[in-house]
């Protein structure tokens, strides 16, 4: 029962075990969406070569994988934060789709003792993911029976037979454990892909002879990346560009419908009148808050939503609480009872004061024995031991029922900055939690924990030498728009709206208001906002679902402090996107190249005799590169190994372009001959970034093959 019990305590506790990228392929922007806006079965919100996920499966899902996001964050979701989901799913979905089709075609599957050996580490290094679940439960899943018991509660006969409070909990577990079983299914089934790929490519060895040519060299390099600007040599043609549309048909294909929008929007800011308003309250808040004591100052910050606990932080930790420089500064410098106001900054005032302050113990280590409802009885008697002088260690490996800190000699520790483990803990840590009490007693002393049922031995150890601490209380002023701005700002988008006609003209007329307008921007399914205007999903939806020309019907408040009219203009199929959608992208890829061939042709014309005359007319360093040969490796384009390979030895190359780059090189050495074990080593390395770049492109085909129905645009 003491699985059960575990459980049962942690019933809301949701694990982020889900693996939404997948490592053995680049999803990238492989996924995209096709068009069924007239779909039959109006329930059916993603369609992959005709398999279908209605709304209800893919809810489901999307549910499980929000929780987890959710769970890290901390906190609620953002529109952002849910369309990430939302998309991260659809990529999970379409990959599951076509790496089973690749495994059916190539007689590949994942059996269900495979996944129940990476669940359970039986036979196998267990999957770090299915580790995490187990630990969150105080399962090391290195105990077969003890986890044989949490999988059997998580069955549905366990849990129809729970008392029907803690039902929803549990099949809020059952969910992720059941996800966590997809997940492990598709990792295998595409690392079994990866491997069955990588065979399919071989460096032989005259590949590498070849690759070789006459050995590595090591040569000097000056590059330069011309800068973009308005001479109109740069500019392709209509001719060169469509061209280059036209050779370049996959580059544009996309299996998303988008749609062409144009909008109008205004950020509500402040007036005057809200300014001069907000510092008559940040006025009258300090007022209260310098004559507040340390008794009542609790009550003054509540009556203005401030924050106040009555606990000290260390001077690191008020670096680190997201103050500004002045309010830090203040605390550490100021004498207890004083109070500071920042004036108005970023439209807010931090109102801060100092209450208190002292000098403690800058942290202390803990460590612990865990005793369970059958266990708990022996307490008094082990606390009694302690005190005695028996070995806390050995006490720890006999009775603690924690795998986690067991293994550590019942160490606490957590994860600390940049995910490095810690094992010492500040006052302001513990605070409000049942280990503050270690404060409150001498070092090394034990106590006891009651958590309802189980408890806890717990000892403080390694106190850390005294620090300033300091107690404060901060009060934020917003200077923040009024219901009378906000109506005039409505009231003013309304009217242009109401007005009707041409969104053209409501354009016109909102840009002499000084509103933005936005004339044209392409939108599709998977896009979360609507330019960088934040939780703006509903107008992105709104425009997929309208017909062409319409408008909206009403003035979006997005958001805080937005407010949009849009009109949707022209949708577009998926397929390959046309050239007017595309044209900008294709201008700046041109461009770039063209820039760089009108250098290289002004570098010609110049009398530029070293390397370092080259550099200084490029505003520029020499760089010097080793082991050059003609494999294409970093950032350098292939013209680059092939100049540098075929350059004379201290000959200076004449300006070429690799790429969008500009080039000038000079081959200074010849490298000597890599052993026979460095070349094979070479090899090695080449088949494997080869056999990941097939892999990749076998599995991106694949997607663009697939005809995919995306109707995400219907229900979010």
């Amino acid at each position: 029962m003491a699985i059960l019990e575990k459980i049962r305590s942690n019933a809301g506790l949701m694990v982020g075990f889900v693996g939404l990228a997948l490592a053995a392929f680049v999803l990238g922007d492989a996924l995209q969406s096709g068009n069924s806006w007239f779909s039959a079965n109006q329930r059916v919100v993603l369609s992959v070569d005709g398999e279908e996920i209605n709304i209800e499966d893919y809810e489901r899902r999307l549910q499980v994988i929000s929780e987890q996001m959710q769970q890290q964050s901390g906190g609620q979701l953002s529109d952002e934060q849910r369309m990430t989901a939302n998309n991260a799913l659809a990529q999970q979905i379409t990959a599951e789709h076509i790496l089973g089709k690749l495994a059916s075609e190539v007689g590949i599957s994942v059996t269900a003792d495979e996944v129940y050996a990476l669940l359970t580490g039986n036979g196998v290094t267990p999957a770090p993911q299915a580790q995490q679940f187990f630990a969150a439960f105080g399962v090391d899943i290195k105990d077969s029976k003890a986890v044989a018991e949490l999988i059997k509660q998580l069955s549905d006969e366990s849990i129809q037979a729970m008392p029907a409070e803690q039902q929803q909990g549990m099949r809020s577990i059952q969910a992720q454990w059941n996800s966590l079983q997809e997940s492990l299914q598709t990792s295998r089934l595409q690392q079994k892909i990866h491997t069955l790929l990588a065979r399919s490519y071989k460096v032989t060895k005259l590949d590498q002879e070849l690759a070789q040519g006459d050995g590595a060299r090591t040569v000097a390099l000056v590059r330069s990346t011309p800068m973009a600007g308005t001479d109109k040599a740069d500019t392709p043609s209509d001719e060169a560009i469509k061209k280059y549309y036209d050779s370049h048909p996959d580059f544009f294909r996309s299996q998303e419908p988008s749609v062409d929008m144009s909008y109008v929007a205004v950020q509500v800011t402040p007036s005057a009148e809200d300014y001069k308003a907000a510092e008559k309250t940040a006025s009258e808040a300090f007022a209260e808050l310098q004559a507040a004591t340390s008794e009542n100052v609790g009550d003054v910050v509540r009556n203005h939503n401030g924050q106040y606990r009555e606990v000290f932080f260390t001077g690191s930790e008020l670096d680190q609480l997201g103050l500004g420089a002045g309010e830090v500064e203040f605390l550490k410098t100021a004498t207890p009872g004083a109070a500071h106001n920042s004036g108005l900054v970023s439209d807010k005032y931090n109102l801060v004061k100092l209450v208190a302050k002292k000098s403690a113990t800058e942290s202390l280590g803990l460590r612990m024995i865990v005793l369970d409802s059958v266990m708990s009885a022996k307490a008094d008697s082990l606390v009694t031991a302690i005190k005695g002088g028996a070995n806390f260690e050995e006490l720890v490996g006999k009775y603690s029922q924690d795998p986690t800190s067991k293994a550590n000699g019942g160490r606490l520790s957590q994860q600390g900055q940049y995910g490095i483990p810690m094992d010492s803990f500040s006052e302001a840590q513990l605070a409000g939690s049942p280990f503050a009490d270690a404060y409150q007693k001498a070092v090394g002393e034990p106590f006891v924990i009651d958590n309802g049922g189980i408890k806890i031995i717990v000892q403080s150890v390694d106190a850390k030498p005294a620090v300033d601490k300091y107690q404060f209380a901060l009060v934020n002023v917003d200077a923040s728009f009024s219901e009378k701005t906000y109506n005039g700002k409505y009231d003013a988008l309304n009217r242009i709206l109401g007005a009707g006609g041409k969104f053209a003209d409501m354009m016109a007329k909102a840009e002499k208001e000084g509103f933005t307008v936005v004339k044209s921007t392409t939108v599709s399914t998977s896009v979360p906002t609507l330019g960088y205007i934040p939780s703006s999903r509903s107008l992105v939806s709104w425009a997929l679902r309208a017909e062409e020309g319409d408008i909206t019907d009403k003035v979006y408040r997005v958001g805080n402090d937005y407010l949009i009219i849009a009109s949707a203009n022209k949708h577009y199929a998926a397929g390959q996107m046309p050239l007017s959608q595309v044209r900008e992208q294709i201008v700046a890829r041109l461009s770039a190249e063209k820039r760089a061939e009108n250098l290289v042709s002004k570098l010609s014309q110049k009398p530029l005799a070293s390397l370092e005359a080259y550099a200084t007319e490029l505003n520029v360093t020499v760089d010097t590169l080793v082991g050059v040969d003609y494999m294409v490796r970093g950032s350098e384009a292939a013209a680059f190994n092939g100049k540098a390979m075929t350059t004379p030895l201290g000959k200076l190359s004449a300006p070429f372009v690799a790429g969008v780059e500009v080039m000038v090189l000079q081959p200074v050495a010849k490298d000597g001959a890599a052993p026979a074990a460095g070349l094979e080593a070479q090899a090695k390395q080449n088949e494997q970034a080869t056999a990941y770049q097939i892999a990749s492109r076998v599995f991106g085909n694949a997607v663009q093959r697939a005809k995919i129905e995306d109707n995400r645009a219907r229900f979010y």
